[in-house]
């Protein structure tokens, strides 16, 4: 089964299993607050039910979400969310420009390396991006975005839920990072 079939079939109770299991994306970003501050324009990349929407509304002026699985998506937006219908890897094709961005626990379940590329198309100098990942993927995900020009600002280890920890990264922006060009773009 497919990671997007399978989450089409737990949408309908997504919501009320995760909490059932404690998972709170607050608990995951609340360490991070004081280093991602106040900001005007937010994006969560496969933003599901719209649980981590919640919370990122407290302190970004204007959120969007991405999902591509539409009865996740349509939950969301029962909440108030705005939802773009699209995956992760289309992120690139958005016109609006971004200044946090976040991925929490979808960047395991997308090509991230074409994710990560598409992000230059949609951010702001000061973007700080967010993640939450299984510890066995840290370390290939991590470097994906050293090479996109990003550096790590605070990485650590937290409990998401009973028997899952998840390794939470906040990102910055290499300040006039430009991306260099291979023998085969010239």
């Amino acid at each position: 089964m497919s990671w997007i079939n399978y989450f089409r079939t737990w949408a309908r109770k997504y919501d009320e299993e995760t909490s059932s299991y404690g998972y709170d994306p607050n608990r995951l970003i609340k360490p991070f607050l004081h280093l991602i501050g106040k900001r005007k324009q937010g994006l969560d990349v496969g933003c599901g039910t719209g649980l981590s929407l919640k919370v990122i509304e407290t302190f970004c002026e204007k959120i969007v979400g991405i999902e591509p699985v539409e009865k996740m998506a349509k939950q969301a937006e029962s909440k108030g969310f705005q939802v773009l219908r699209m995956k992760g890897e289309d992120l690139g094709q958005i016109k609006t420009k971004f200044d946090f961005i976040s991925f929490f626990a979808s960047i395991d379940y997308l090509d991230s390396s074409v994710a990560i590329k598409g992000l230059k198309n949609i951010i702001t100098e000061d973007v700080v991006v967010f993640i939450t990942i299984e510890p066995e993927n840290k370390s290939s995900v991590v470097l994906k975005f050293l090479k996109n020009g990003f550096l790590v600002k605070k990485s650590i280890t937290k409990r998401a839920y009973e028997g899952q920890n998840y390794v939470c990264v906040l990102f910055e922006k290499v300040k006039g990072y430009k991306e260099k060009k291979s023998s085969k773009d010239l």
